[in-house]
């Protein structure tokens, strides 16, 4: 009998790292310490309920690696570099009763601190000259885009919608957020991120599939039937990157042409629930004339021809000559529906 896989803790090293080689990408969130150390950490608070930004990075130990630790990693910047792997760093804003960038005050503080933490992240990755089409950069704090201004970030970027706060049970923050969720369909969101200058749009399952989809004021879409159709015309290919999204409804999503942030990183999970062999790499090592080919090893002609087919299955706007000029052996162009592993390799209470 194998050896049964033991998930990693969220957004650790050993996650992404095992994210990144498994999938097409990884999702992680940063936060910042005390003494100005970005580490890699979800919630607002501890297990022993102290706000992280009101610890030091050696008090962080214990919950949290740090970024740098990533970064020391070949097995998790190679890929980065040069497999055509996408990242997606959510900079996760202080809780406001910690005091910290404005307390609950905010405003220009806020976006000092959430500056800051952009040009510590642009400085760290800076050496790895990576691929414009790479990365990604966003977070929920409604001073994100002026920060991301005020701190000349060098890669693309975008606003996970509707905000959802620091502070606050999850069910009191999906309450906050309802009424921007409802003000905001998804073709209005896609809108919005285009005009912003964001490359993709992150956005909740809830705007494609189940009942919360008929809440949004303007046109409503699905993942299937006349609501994938409304979908399909309306994006024109701007992508959509769906979370949160278990396994059985993967291929749902990239049937749709959008790309799922996954929760399932299991290696045993070989076949999706209809019995169909599970595509973990479809960006990064697609199906091609039969065979499952690494993007980076593709012919200049194969890739095109991919690209070809896939623009005329969801209606891209761009032309194939577009794409291309988007597109080398270590870069992917943002269209390509592809599977992203949620905080390296899934979600975990550990």
């Amino acid at each position: 009998m194998g050896v049964t896989w033991a998930q990693p803790r969220q957004n650790s090293v050993e996650a992404l790292c095992y994210g990144i080689n498994q999938f097409d990408g990884v999702e992680f969130d940063l936060r910042l310490t005390t003494d100005g150390e970005l580490v890699l950490h979800h919630d607002n608070t501890t297990k022993d309920d102290n706000y992280v930004e009101l610890l030091s990075s050696d008090e962080m130990k214990p919950f949290a690696d740090k970024f740098d630790e990533l970064l020391a990693r070949k097995d998790f910047t190679t890929p980065w570099q040069e497999q055509g792997k996408t990242v997606c760093i959510e900079l996760k804003s202080p809780h406001p009763s910690s005091g910290v960038g404005g307390g609950w005050k905010g405003g220009s503080k806020r976006v000092e601190y959430i500056s800051s933490m952009i040009k510590m992240v642009d400085d760290a990755i800076a050496e790895f000259e990576l691929p414009e089409g790479t990365t990604v950069l966003y977070s929920f704090d409604k001073k994100f885009l002026p920060a991301v201004k005020t701190a000349g970030w060098s890669h693309p970027k975008a606003r996970l919608m509707p905000t959802l706060r620091e502070w606050g049970s999850g069910n009191l923050q999906r309450a906050i957020a309802a009424p921007s969720f409802i003000a905001h369909s998804l073709p209005r969101l896609m809108r919005k991120h285009q005009k912003w200058g964001a490359p993709m749009i992150p956005c909740t399952l809830d705007y494609l599939h189940g009942i919360n989809r008929h809440l949004t004021l303007g046109t409503s879409v699905a993942l299937t039937g006349k609501g994938l159709e409304k979908l399909t015309k309306a994006r024109k290919g701007f992508p959509a990157f769906v979370w949160p999204v278990r396994v059985h409804h993967e291929k749902l999503i990239l049937d749709a042409g959008l790309t799922p942030l996954t929760d399932d990183a299991s290696p045993e999970i070989t076949h999706l629930p209809d019995g169909s062999p599970r595509l973990t790499r479809p960006a990064s090592e697609p199906l091609f004339d039969g065979q499952h080919v690494p993007w980076h090893e593709m012919t200049n002609d194969s890739r095109k021809e991919f690209l070809s087919a896939q623009r005329n299955r969801w209606q891209w706007s761009r032309s194939v000559d577009q794409l291309m000029a988007a597109t080398s052996e270590n870069q992917i162009p943002w269209e390509v529906p592809r599977i992203i592993c949620h905080r390296g390799a899934g979600k975990t209470t550990f």
